[in-house]
């Protein structure tokens, strides 16, 4: 008995004992367990040594991991033994706490089509943070093989120090995540900073979104301008793509009221989704999946939204996403406001910039306004060779200064910063930044006061430095077109028209093709050899310096052809045969008219051009349209006709390109009345200001867009008589007047009251201002006006006082005038004397 007993305790011992070595090496190996799950920091490695520690803790043959979505519900299994779909079985079941069955068959959670080919199933859940991660299950398919409460506490444990590896290991990821994206902002700044043209910062912002976000598809959609003034835009446009479908998806629009990404940019505010409104063809059409919408914020405004998707099985973005990317859509803005706003913003100030030093002063206002700075200096120091030092010359945007007038401590780091490398900003003092650039003449350093101490931020600085690099180049570039500009205006000056119009013709010129202000319009006026004069106004097709080439040529043409025969007709024929063999002279327009100024009569013919207005002085305009007929150089052997009119006396006739009366969305018929209302509502105006009031009043808004010439003639043209002071010139003059009132609509009797009137002060301007001899001369300026007629007598002598007493029979000339005219001016000075006398019409 006592041999038994002592046999039943020694086997009772070493069962005890096995017990205590298994729970040992099950302690050591949990110990082991949990060090290889936490030396790694690669989650997708570390998960993969959860599975197979519980795997070896456990004994079983068979290990899930599942991994849970933002909804609770899993969304992928790491599996050891098992299949996908068998795992998602397993996920089926209500976890809670944790469960364990020996029997899987006494639990019936599935209908028998889907029970999974397992016996005993361990099921433990893993928390981070509070949070479900996921869930741990073990199975087994042996007869009488059944988990024990020693090997569901070493799971647990497992599961305890899993949470840990696993929320290291995402911190990690998240950190190497934030590395990566923060190196894509980096990239964006430095293809910023390059300025290369092809860089295309919207495209590498997609692609650097789609390749971080391991994602399917990108877009970024910009806002679309509205038709209507000062409306804030009521569309997205798709203007970068990058991924599937991105042929098909770029430049499609979408309403901002009423979807996804017009909400985002409306309340400024990210969001993750797996659905849209208003669903893009070819991008959100594609699948429920997840994606996230970015806002792209810079100084408040919205300037983009950014639409990153991933595949339908990925795992879908989480909320702590919106903080990774972050950093990046900030960069992402700052890049889009250059692309589309600021840069913009300055490059057009400096586009309209006719000098350097205008470009300079365009600038400085524009950083002041990007900046709300308080002031904004732009300082330039001169190069000059051979001069030591010279006083930099300072342009400032608000609180005027001279460069001797700053502190000396900002003297001497503006001084420095010139000294220093170009395009590096120094933003050391709080509230300031600099930086310096080339100028044409030299060094230019900008210098910025905020109107507060803040700092520069890294986005500021950038943005300095990029918004410097392009004032350096449009410096330049303004430098380049100033030089070439002098050289175009004189060729163009050369080959428009002439210099001066004879009195009674005026001229404006205005050209569409900035900077260079050249273009393919002409005019001329010629003095033919029978005493008449052609006037011509011509367009050739284009702007700029090779369509005023081409003018150049085709307007020589036309004045040696008049000159070698004064017919209009016969001048068209001629520049046909020359234009059909001069490249770019093709479809040029041109209206040809030859005046006799003795009598009035126009004689006239038109290539294709705007047919001529003639506005009389008391009558309806009417336009010259019957000798109209195609353009040059189109058909050989065009029939050209001519027709004739005569000119009323005081009628206005104007000549003009199309570049005055085209519009867009207004029939050219309008334009052309516009013209003929103003003349005649102006018609007593002089020709300089009437040419003034036409130009400035049919401008449209954003300037000509096409080159403008306007040429206007008032028939009939002054009188203009210059001869020595002789008596014998009185009788001369009296004639040339007297035919010339007669082409006025002034009447007989106001007529021989003028002749009257003029003869008293030509003879006084003889006999009192060249009293001593016939050195200098004389001259009659008489100029007919709608309702009065003006006429200047200017002589170059000095006319001697009145005697004392007056001989009762002479000095009465001025009284006469005066009695005559309606109104008398007489002005003495050291040159000589002007008389100026005025008379109506009728």
């Amino acid at each position: 008995m006592g041999g038994d007993r002592d046999e039943r305790e020694s086997g009772q011992l070493r069962a005890e004992l096995d017990d205590v070595l298994a729970a040992r090496d099950q302690m050591q190996g949990l110990v082991q367990a949990i060090v290889s799950i936490g030396a790694h920091l690669d989650l997708d490695i570390t998960v993969h040594r959860i599975v197979d520690a519980a795997k070896q803790l456990s004994g079983a043959p068979y290990a899930a991991l599942g991994m849970c979505s933002l909804d609770g519900t899993f969304e992928s299994f790491v599996c050891s033994g098992i299949d996908d779909d068998t795992a998602r079985l397993l996920g089926d079941l209500h976890l809670g706490a944790g469960m364990r069955w020996d029997d899987m068959a006494t639990h019936p959670p599935f209908d028998e089509s889907r029970i999974p080919p397992f016996k005993a199933l361990l099921g433990i859940p893993i928390v981070v943070r509070g949070k479900g991660f996921g869930a741990l299950y073990l199975a087994d398919d042996r007869t009488g093989r059944v988990f024990t409460d020693a090997q569901e506490n070493t799971v647990r444990a497992l599961a305890t120090a899993a949470a840990a590896a696993i929320d290291n290991a995402r911190l990690f990821e998240r950190e190497r995540e934030s590395a990566k994206w923060t190196k894509a902002s980096r990239e964006i700044t430095t293809a910023l900073l390059s300025g290369d043209p092809q860089t295309g910062p919207l495209q590498l912002i997609v692609n650097l979104a789609l390749e971080l976000a391991d994602a399917e598809q990108a877009i970024l959609l910009v806002p679309h301008e509205s038709e209507s003034p000062g409306a804030d835009p009521d569309t997205l446009v798709v203007s970068a793509t990058a991924g599937r479908y991105a042929s098909e998806v770029i430049g499609r629009e979408v309403p901002m009221g009423s979807s996804t990404t017009g909400g985002v940019a409306r309340r400024g505010v990210p969001l993750i989704t797996d659905s849209f409104q208003y669903p893009i063809e070819g991008f959100t059409d594609v699948g429920e999946r997840s994606a996230i919408v970015m806002p792209l914020i810079a100084d408040g405004s919205v300037l983009g939204v950014i639409a990153v998707a991933r595949r339908p099985h990925q795992p879908a973005f989480g909320d702590d996403y919106l903080d990774l990317v972050s950093d990046f859509a900030r960069h992402a803005a700052l890049a889009l406001a250059l692309a589309a706003g600021r840069e913009n913003a300055l490059n057009h100030e400096l586009a309209g910039a006719d000098t350097v030093d205008d470009a300079v002063v365009a600038a400085a206002e524009e950083l002041r306004r990007l900046w709300r700075a308080r002031r904004v200096l732009a300082v330039t120091f001169p190069n000059r060779p051979g001069i030591a030092e010279s006083v930099p010359k300072v342009v400032c945007a608000g609180e005027e200064v001279q460069w001797l007038e700053l502190p000396a401590d900002i003297r001497r780091i503006l001084a420095a910063l010139r000294d220093g490398d170009l395009l590096s900003p120094n933003a050391a003092q709080p509230g300031t930044a600099g930086i310096a650039v080339q100028h044409p003449a030299g060094l230019l350093v900008v210098w910025i006061e905020l109107a507060d101490d803040r700092s520069f931020t890294l986005e500021d600085q950038t943005l300095l430095t990029v918004l410097a690099g392009r004032l350096s180049a449009g410096l330049q570039r303004v430098h380049r077109v100033d030089q070439q500009r002098e050289t175009a205006l004189a060729l163009q000056h050369a080959i428009l028209g002439p210099a001066k119009l004879p009195h009674g013709f005026t001229v404006r010129y205005q050209a569409a093709s900035a900077p260079l202000e050249v273009g393919g319009d002409w005019f001329d006026v010629i003095d033919l050899d029978d005493g008449r004069i052609a006037m011509i106004v011509g367009d050739c097709v284009g702007h700029g310096l090779t369509a005023a080439t081409v003018m150049g040529q085709v307007r020589s043409a036309c004045r040696a052809l008049l000159l070698d025969n004064p017919s209009p007709s016969a001048a068209l024929r001629g520049m046909d045969r020359f234009a059909a063999r001069l490249p770019g002279a093709q479809c040029t327009t041109a209206v040809i008219a030859v005046l006799d100024p003795s009598t009035g009569e126009l004689v006239y013919a038109s290539a294709g051009h705007p047919p001529p207005i003639v506005v009389p002085a008391d009558g309806c305009p009417s336009l010259l349209d019957e000798a109209h007929t195609i353009a040059l150089g189109l058909r050989a052997d065009w029939p050209r006709r001519e027709s004739r009119v005569m000119m009323p006396a005081g009628a206005t006739v104007v000549l003009y390109t199309d570049g005055l009366v085209e519009r867009r969305r207004v029939l050219l018929d309008e334009g052309i009345g516009d013209v003929a209302a103003l003349v005649e509502d102006g018609r007593g105006a002089a020709l300089e200001g009437l040419a003034d009031t036409v130009m400035s009043e049919l401008v449209p808004d954003g300037g000509y867009q096409d080159d403008v010439v306007l040429l206007l003639y008032r028939h009939p043209g002054p009188l203009e008589l210059t001869f020595h002071p002789d008596a014998d010139q009185l009788a001369p003059t009296r004639a040339a007047l007297r035919r010339w009132l007669a082409r006025t609509r002034m009447t007989q009797a106001t007529a021989m009251e003028v002749l009257v009137a003029a003869g008293e002060a030509v003879a006084n301007a003889i006999e009192h201002g060249h009293r001593h001899g016939l050195q200098g001369t004389v001259s009659v300026l008489a100029t007919a006006m709608v309702d009065h007629v003006q006429l200047t007598i200017t002589d170059t002598g000095a006319w001697k006082s009145p005697e004392v007493p007056r001989d009762i029979h002479r000095g009465r000339g001025i009284g006469l005038m005066r009695a005559l005219m309606q109104d008398v001016t007489i002005a003495h000075d050291a040159t000589g004397t002007t008389v100026h006398l005025y008379a109506r019409m009728t």
